[in-house]
């Protein structure tokens, strides 16, 4: 099955197995959202169409509920693509943006160096809140004619920094804001979300910027580190640098995302296409006969290297909306 058709078939099998009033706008179902958004161009399946319409009426009726916490913001993953696909919807996208941009830039949870705190019960450094703040920017900022660029590249340098690994290359879970505990071992997943900000930023970006040649340098320099590390599988460990650990597939699927966004925007060569076609695989083998995607670790609260590995797979909002963009990232540049 060429990717195309791939798709839509996982597209089609989720559709067709969920209520789309059952999913809320919280950070996992927006990413499956996002990646069922993004596919639709590549095959405009009127399923699919009429899914997401659904999902999307739904919640602008209700409202779309903007808080404190950073995946509440999630929606806003959906900008700009989601006005040219429902114009129909265009007044009620555009305050929900306009709330949304007000809450991170006004209203979020920072510390005392304006750090974005994860939630108000958990006002902790986490490595998620990277993607569901500096990303939703990049959106938000160019849909509303707004600044961004600035706000962004604070939450993306900040975050790392502090929640850098002791093994330098790449990033933990969790640092407690007050305590500093950490948590245990570079997180997949979690480098997956630093991957994908890293993509989406400078598919954005002007490249004449100053950051753009930094995060280009930093992208293509993690992307190295995490290829030394993928499995024979072509996928990777759920705990990167931990050999015995298993194969997880959101956080690969992160990788091929924004590895093929990275080879579509000239920022990696030709020579990384052996490791996207590894991983393009791996991944295939996770998908069932009924086009579901397995293998997905399960809700992730911050611990040690023993409670990551205890955690169970199968299939998960994120996992299949992370499979979804990498597929479309293909086929688009094919």
């Amino acid at each position: 099955m060429v990717n195309k058709e791939l798709v839509e078939a996982i597209s089609l099998s989720w559709c067709r197995r969920h209520r789309p009033e059952s999913e809320s706008t919280d950070w996992g179902q927006s990413l499956l959202m996002y990646g069922l958004l993004r596919g639709l161009p590549q095959h405009n399946n009127p399923e699919v169409r009429e899914y997401i319409s659904r999902w999307l009426n739904f919640h602008l009726a209700e409202g779309v509920h903007v808080h404190y916490f950073c995946g509440s913001w999630s929606f806003a993953l959906l900008y700009p693509e989601v006005a040219k696909q429902f114009p129909e919807a265009k007044m009620q996208l555009d305050a929900t943006a306009e709330k949304i941009y007000d809450t991170i830039m006004h209203k979020a949870l920072r510390n005392g160096e304006g750090v974005i705190l994860h939630n108000v019960d958990l006002p902790n450094i986490y490595i998620d809140t990277v993607y569901y703040s500096a990303v939703l920017l990049a959106k938000l900022g160019p849909y509303l004619g707004k600044d961004w660029e600035n706000e962004a590249l604070k939450q993306l340098d900040s975050h790392l920094k502090i929640l850098q690994d002791t093994n330098g290359k790449f990033y933990i879970h969790c640092q407690e804001n007050l305590s500093g505990k950490r948590s245990e071992g570079s997180w997949a997943r979690g480098n997956g979300w630093v991957m994908m900000t890293y993509a989406e930023l400078l598919s954005v970006m002007p490249n004449s910027l100053e950051a753009y040649s930094r995060l280009s340098a930093a992208f293509k320099k993690l992307t190295d580190d995490l290829l030394a590390h993928q499995a024979p599988s072509g996928l990777w460990k759920t705990i990167i640098d931990e050999p015995k650990t298993y194969d997880e597939v959101s956080a690969s699927a992160m990788y091929l995302f924004a590895m093929q966004k990275g080879r579509s925007l000239g920022i990696l060569g030709s020579d990384y296409d052996d490791a996207i076609q590894k991983c393009l695989e791996g991944i295939k083998t996770y998908i069932d006969d009924d086009h579901r995607v397995l293998g997905v670790s399960e809700g992730t609260w911050p611990g040690t290297k023993e409670y990551y590995l205890g955690l169970s797979t199968g299939e998960w909002w994120w996992g299949t909306g992370a499979v979804l963009l990498a597929l479309t990232e293909i086929v688009k540049t094919k």
